[in-house]
């Protein structure tokens, strides 16, 4: 929008000049001053018009004098008292046509004559225009208008409480449908080797998870073996071969010749007596404790070392004494319950660490645990071996099927939906699965489980017809009538709001039902 900003100087021939150079702006603004009245004439203001039109430009007044902006309106400029009013009534420009559109006000007087240089006076047409709006309305057709106006003010509010009453209240219906609580189980296998769920086979998807676990324990041996206890005693009479006496230290070595090889040695040192044939006894021990050494009479005919040339030796008595006593050792079954133990320790902690690795959905088949591979197996003693207590330490791989119950839901809803009776629908809110007993696991790791899904089915409920019937009417005809027509287990709950006639809504479209399937 230009601005022409007007000085007391102007007329309306300057002003047509100044208008004829605007050439980039359609819309131009003049602003008239203060003091003197400008263009104060109503000729010159119809000679403006004509060149406005002429111009085919959008012109404004900014005036602060009442008279020039009565004639101006009822010429069809737009007027503002400052410019930025100007710019804020954009609704006020409109492109000034030779039609007429803006009356001035009643009783506003015209002015006709020649001034500031206009030649010419306007046309019959305009004049007869002119006169139009400037005469002011009869009397009667004045109070004809008001009282017209004040009539139709009132059936217009008349209407507008009517569509009101109709349009504004809005109904929410709480229908309580009869509901069922159902259950289904369906044995389900879940196999590590699939990658999608198989409908057909009642199969889901596994992981098979792998940890490598150590641990050490001991038991006590409950087997026995026997150990000597004590070493057979008795005497010997020595022979002296020679014709002098001859002495025989304490621990002089003798033994037997047949069978098995058992010494024995002398407790006390002793002489033979020196003449050839002389004899002398002599207390022996067994050297090794046990039975062994209870030989028979005349079994000990040997002796260890040079005295074997110079003298004999026998038993006369036999010799007694030694014995055994049992003592724990390990068996065979030691190994094996100890064994067993151990690695059923590793499951446990195998268990407890794949625990902590399963998602939030998944389950470990604990029956699916099974040791993959022994890395190292030590045992402290051996079978037969004496030992009071047995250790054994084991580090192993353990396998075991983590099993994503989730994965099962679909095949639990199929089930569930296949259960529902005719007439019903499940309730999507009231749908629950769970893994149940854990049925078998193979060797693959394949594990088969009890699935079971609950869920709560509710009667269908058909409102489309049933709604229009009960718009507008009373609340307790519409729940009896509601509750006689659809399958509920208790009369509707009705709110209205605004509550102005204790009755439904006139218009359907206002009515809104709510399905509560919970007790």
């Amino acid at each position: 929008m230009q601005i022409i900003y007007l000085d007391n100087e102007d007329d309306v021939v300057s002003i047509c000049d100044r208008l004829e150079w605007v050439r980039d702006e359609r819309r131009v603004l003049l602003v008239f001053p203060e003091e003197p009245m400008l263009l104060g004439e109503w000729l010159d203001l119809v000679r403006l018009r004509r060149c406005v039109e002429r111009l085919r430009l959008e012109v404004g007044v900014v005036t602060v004098h009442s008279r020039v902006a009565g004639q101006a309106k009822a010429l069809g400029f737009p007027t503002f008292s400052t410019v930025q009013r100007a710019h804020k009534g954009g609704r006020g420009w409109w492109r000034v046509r030779r039609g007429w559109r803006q009356p001035t006000r009643p009783g506003a007087t015209v002015r006709l004559g020649v001034g500031n240089g206009l030649k010419s006076l306007p046309d019959d047409a305009d004049r007869r225009e002119m006169y139009r709006r400037m005469t002011p309305p009869s009397t009667r057709i004045h109070w004809l208008r008001r009282y017209a106006g004040i009539v139709l003010f009132f059936l217009t509010l008349g209407l507008v409480y009517v569509g009101v009453a109709y349009a504004v209240p809005g109904a929410t219906i709480l229908l309580y449908p009869l509901t069922e609580a159902i259950q289904v189980s369906r044995q389900i296998v879940a196999d590590p080797q699939l990658d999608a769920i198989n409908f057909s086979g009642a199969s889901v998807p596994a992981r098979r998870l792998v940890v490598t676990e150590s641990w050490q324990a001991e038991v006590a041996t409950t087997g026995s073996i026997e150990v000597p206890d004590a070493a057979a005693r008795g005497t010997v009479v020595f022979v002296n071969l020679l014709d002098q006496p001859v002495a025989i230290p304490a621990g002089t070595r003798v033994s037997t010749s047949a069978g098995a090889r058992i010494v024995f040695q002398t407790v006390a040192p002793v002489e033979a007596p020196g003449a050839e044939g002389g004899t002398v006894e002599a207390d022996v021990v067994a050297i090794e404790p046990g039975p062994e050494g209870n030989v028979a009479r005349s079994m000990v005919n040997r002796i260890e070392g040079p005295l074997s040339f110079q003298l004999e030796v026998r038993n006369l008595e036999a010799m007694d004494g030694g014995a055994v006593r049992a003592v724990p050792a390990v068996a065979d079954d030691d190994q094996e319950r100890l064994r067993a133990q151990v690695l059923q320790h590793l499951q446990t902690l195998a268990g407890a660490e794949m625990q902590e690795l399963l998602t939030e959905d998944e389950f470990m088949a604990l029956d699916s645990l099974i040791v993959d591979q022994i890395l190292s197996e030590t045992y402290s003693h051996f079978p037969g071996e004496r030992t009071d207590r047995l250790a054994l330490e084991i580090r192993a791989q353990i396998q075991g099927t983590a099993v994503d119950a989730s994965q099962a839901n679909d095949l639990v809803y199929e089930e569930l939906a296949a259960a529902v009776r005719p007439g019903y629908e499940l309730v999507p809110q009231s749908l629950r699965s769970y893994s149940d007993d854990v049925v078998d696991v193979d060797g693959q790791g394949r594990v088969t489980f009890t699935a079971v899904g609950e869920a709560i089915m509710a009667a269908s409920l058909e409102t489309g017809d049933v709604l229009p019937a009960v718009a507008g009417q009373p609340m307790g005809v519409a729940a009896t009538y509601l509750y006689e027509r659809l399958p509920l287990r208790d009369y509707p709950s009705i709110r209205v709001w605004p509550n102005w006639f204790d009755r439904l809504p006139y218009l359907p479209a206002r009515i809104q039902t709510e399905v509560v399937t919970g007790q």
